[in-house]
């Protein structure tokens, strides 16, 4: 890990998550890229400085957004680390992965917000997306979550060869914390698998456990999936939730893309989140 995007709205969300992300950056000796996004009802890049003046409450918008982005660059150096700023106006998600293919961003790190009726997420529909289409992982921060080191993790799995790709990446940032890792495989009435079948497939992972932390095999019966992670993440007191997505299918390709916003919106931990789709397809398979 050597560049993280923390894309910010200024939110306390968004503050904390970066907040979080400086604390990962110490861990992994990376620098931080601040992004900010305008959305403006004109194509602010094309007006030169005379037009400019035509639109005095965006030019004040734009100073202020300015000003918060240079206090998250000074927040960040204070701490012995180097940051950048980006200003965008009017992207949107397929523009953003765009902006981390180009500039090597190896990590995202965004926050959640939540009212009573849903989860709000950072600008809009841009967080989701990065979950869906990321070509890097993506850490999901829950507004009001307290920095701790993530000891403990729960990586949330079907455990065929197509997650093993994604686990040495989670190995990776486990090891910047010695964390031990809770391997977990929820058995589900419409979705039964043997214990037997189930630890097989789950000892292959083993392989890849973190240096300085260990990694544990847990079967856990619930109705549906979701219900079963949220339920071992409070009973194993987790620290953070590791899982694999698919863009177009779903959380385990077994229901609705919809399944991971839901464990975001419900998870009282961070939700690590590593796509599929993007994945090498050369590093399908178990040696």
């Amino acid at each position: 890990m050597k560049n993280i995007l923390v894309p910010t709205d200024f939110s306390t969300a968004s503050l904390n998550a970066g907040r979080v992300a400086i604390e990962i950056a110490k861990k992994a000796q990376a620098q931080i890229h601040f992004l900010h996004i305008i959305n403006i009802p004109i194509d602010w890049v094309r007006l030169n400085k005379q037009q400019e003046k035509s639109y005095p409450e965006i030019k004040k918008k734009i100073s202020l957004a300015k000003n918060e982005l240079a206090e998250l660059v000074k927040t960040t150096e204070q701490e012995g680390l180097k940051a950048q700023t980006f200003l965008s106006f009017n992207k949107d998600s397929d523009e953003i992965i765009d902006h981390l293919k180009q500039l090597d961003h190896d990590f995202i790190i965004t926050a959640s917000k939540r009212d009573k009726q849903r989860l709000s997420f950072f600008s809009g529909s841009i967080t989701p997306q990065l979950i869906r289409y990321s070509p890097c992982p993506v850490l999901v921060v829950p507004e009001g979550f307290a920095w701790r080191p993530f000891k403990r993790m729960v990586f949330a799995s079907n455990f065929n060869d197509e997650a093993c790709y994604p686990f040495e990446k989670i190995v990776e940032f486990a090891d910047l914390f010695d964390s031990e890792i809770d391997l977990l495989y929820v058995n589900m009435p419409f979705h039964f698998e043997e214990s037997d079948q189930s630890r097989a497939k789950m000892k292959g992972f083993l392989r890849w456990c973190p240096r300085g932390g260990t990694c544990n095999i847990n079967i856990y019966n619930s109705l549906n999936e979701e219900r079963g992670i949220l339920k071992f993440i409070g009973e194993a007191k987790a620290d953070l939730l590791a899982i694999t997505t698919q863009g177009r299918t779903g959380f385990m390709k077994m229901i609705s893309p919809s399944i991971t916003e839901s464990l975001v919106r419900n998870s009282e931990v961070p939700v690590l989140s590593i796509n599929l789709d993007i994945l090498p397809p050369a590093i399908t398979e178990m040696e």
